[in-house]
């Protein structure tokens, strides 16, 4: 008996009992732990396989295709990024319905189950797997100003290898564009919304001379005050110094102002030469950079830029190829305005965005980009396309006269470095006040390198970048279309 109670109190052996009795459960809350983790994965997975589709789907829609090539562009893109068996699902087929007319509106669903690996040895059936997203074009009204260089060195080549010059690409560039928003452009129009172009061509001035006098006549300055050289020994100087000068045009004949006698383009009006690298706010005296200011002294009005009346003709002159204002463009128009574009002229980018700002402005002397429209919403964007970096010219005539006789911008002329920094700080600020107004600007480098002043400029790094060639530049102004008319999901 005594040898039966020795044994009592001996409980080695329940350490077995206990952990076969912990085992099952163990492994189930493990298991439950694993194919939990593979649901979530999966749902996550057939989310994005799903967003994918609809987005694919709309965007056929967008390109004029049918319901039926729309629907089986879904199915395609949904199946490519979730394929059949993934994860351990069963097979199924996901369902794409449309609706709408004018405005279409893509839903993709799917459900299925999915095999449980562990749990399903203790009898748990299958988890449901299912999703669902819907795609539409977000309807905006949508406004676009071309800010582009046609400086002298657009006349090259982006490099040896490419057949076009690089003004021959930037034309093919922006009717790509064009091609692509073309079909929202319909879809816009139809919805009584609108989709618009401006085109500002830019060196050292810019041709907007006409537009102006278009709107009021008395913006335009008149008498205007020019510099005249009262002896020139060469095309390289002037030997007797320059005279400041009244020069009053014809008032008896206003056509002068919109004749072939006047190129259009124009001098800024008063500005200050207390900005430098470091100023951080447009001074008040800057009525150049004023964007939305309308002229009521001579001092905020526009003298033309007239070489034959500022005895500038022995020095550099450049006038581009008009600005336009916001408008729908056919594409035969659009092609016969871009075929114009012709390079000369130095690299100005202040006055280019300068112009830019006031064609996207809602406010100022054309107010031509109001926030909304027909009671919708108006997108705003400046695609700002140059081939180089800032380049002045101390002794080229630009909007700001010659600055090493005018010194408008300097104040006291030193160095070319000195005036190419003032133009830089004033290119500057002028992207910060277009980005300041909801803005969205792109900057594009053809065939050259981005700055940190460039990519700064751009709302966001994404939104700057370079085209090495041609055929770049056409991909990358395609590639800015596309995001401009990019479908967004609702659900």
């Amino acid at each position: 008996m005594r040898r039966v109670r020795a044994f009592f109190p001996d409980n080695r052996g329940n350490v077995l009992i206990l952990t076969a009795a912990f085992l099952l459960p163990m492994l189930a809350l493990i298991g439950s732990g694993v194919d939990i983790g593979r649901v979530y994965v999966a749902r996550s997975r057939m989310q994005q396989a799903c967003d994918a589709a609809s987005l694919a789907g709309r965007w056929a829609f967008s390109q004029g295709q049918t319901t039926d090539t729309a629907t089986a562009e879904a199915q395609k893109f949904f199946t490519f990024n979730f394929q059949q068996g993934s994860f351990g699902t069963a097979p199924f087929t996901p369902i794409v319905t449309v609706t709408g007319t004018t405005t279409k509106v893509v839903t993709v669903s799917a459900s299925t189950t999915l095999r449980l690996t562990i749990m399903g040895l203790f009898g748990f059936p299958p988890m449901a797997v299912a999703t669902t997203c819907t795609a539409e074009q977000n309807f905006v009204n949508t406004d676009i100003v071309l800010v582009l260089d046609t400086t002298g060195s657009m006349a090259d080549k982006a490099t040896s290898k490419d057949t076009q010059t690089k003004i021959e690409g930037l034309r093919a560039a922006v009717l790509a564009l064009y091609d692509q928003l073309a079909p929202i452009q319909t879809q816009l129009a139809a919805a009584n919304m609108r989709m618009r172009f401006s085109i500002v061509p830019y060196s050292s001035t810019v041709n907007v001379g006409k537009l102006i006098y278009g709107v009021d006549s008395s913006y335009i300055r008149n008498p205007a005050p020019y510099q005249k050289c009262s002896n020139y020994s060469s095309n390289n100087g002037c030997t007797g110094g320059y005279q400041a000068i009244s020069v009053t045009h014809s008032t008896s004949n206003p056509n002068w102002f919109t004749s072939s006698s006047w190129g259009g383009c124009i001098e800024e009006r008063q500005t200050t030469s207390t900005i430098t690298a470091s100023t951080s706010a447009i001074p008040a005296a800057a009525y150049d950079l004023d964007i939305d200011r309308k002229p009521d002294s001579d001092a905020t009005r526009w003298p033309p830029y007239d070489p034959s009346y500022a005895s500038y003709s022995k020095l550099q002159v450049a006038c581009p190829q008009p600005a336009k204002r916001l408008q729908a463009w056919t594409r035969s128009d659009l092609d016969t305005y871009l075929q114009a574009l012709s390079p000369d002229g130095g690299t100005y980018h202040d006055l280019g965005m300068i112009w830019g700002a006031r064609m996207i402005s809602s406010a100022g002397i054309f107010a031509d980009s109001p926030s909304t429209y027909n009671g919708m919403p108006t997108n705003r964007f400046v695609i700002f396309m140059t081939d180089g970096l800032l380049d002045t010219g101390p002794t080229l005539y630009s909007a700001y006269g010659v600055e090493q006789y005018d010194k408008r911008v300097t104040g006291g002329w030193t160095s070319k470095a000195d005036q190419d920094s003032r133009h830089q700080q004033r290119f500057n600020l002028m992207c910060s006040a277009v980005k300041n107004r909801g803005v969205s600007i792109w900057v594009v480098a053809f065939a050259s390198s981005l700055d940190t002043n460039l990519t700064n400029c751009a709302s966001n790094s994404g939104q700057a970048s370079t085209s090495a060639n041609s055929a770049d530049l056409t991909t990358k102004f395609v590639q800015i279309g596309k995001s401009i008319g990019a479908m967004r999901l609702t659900q």
